[in-house]
């Protein structure tokens, strides 16, 4: 049921129908959601420990873990998100060429009516992992 509801959103936000199927697979939306229920659960440490290495090696893990804390201390809890935008991408800036989705949220806070989410995903394999994360 859940992967009938992520294909509709995405025919329903209009992607280019030039990217491949395989870029927009599933899958990269399950480790996308995923990874932000942990980050709405407080569990910084289980993101961090799933991200792929490139953001491993951006960041510490006591750095990223703190400034998604202080991140979650000012905004305060997501209660509602909404998928806006996946653009795939095969260079990013600062990141080796590969197979990337950006993948947008639109999220309400505790304490911020309208924020952006922005996940970038790198393919590795056969899985996507989680390379960059922001709340704005």
């Amino acid at each position: 049921m859940k992967r009938h509801i992520i294909a509709i959103l995405i025919l329903l936000i209009g992607i280019s129908t030039t990217v491949s199927a395989k870029l927009l697979s599933s899958a990269a939306l399950l480790t996308a959601e995923s990874f932000v229920a942990a980050i709405d659960n407080g569990d910084f440490l289980k993101a961090y420990s799933s991200a792929s290495p490139d953001l491993q090696l951006l960041k510490p893990e006591k750095q990223w873990i703190d400034e998604q804390s202080l991140t979650f201390q000012l905004l305060g809890k997501p209660l509602h998100r909404r998928l806006m935008t996946v653009d795939a991408r095969d260079i990013y800036p600062g990141l080796p060429d590969g197979n990337y989705l950006l993948v947008s949220y639109q999220t309400t806070t505790e304490h911020k009516a309208k924020a952006i989410e922005v996940l970038l995903l790198k393919e590795k394999g056969e899985e996507w992992m989680v390379c960059k994360y922001s709340i704005r």
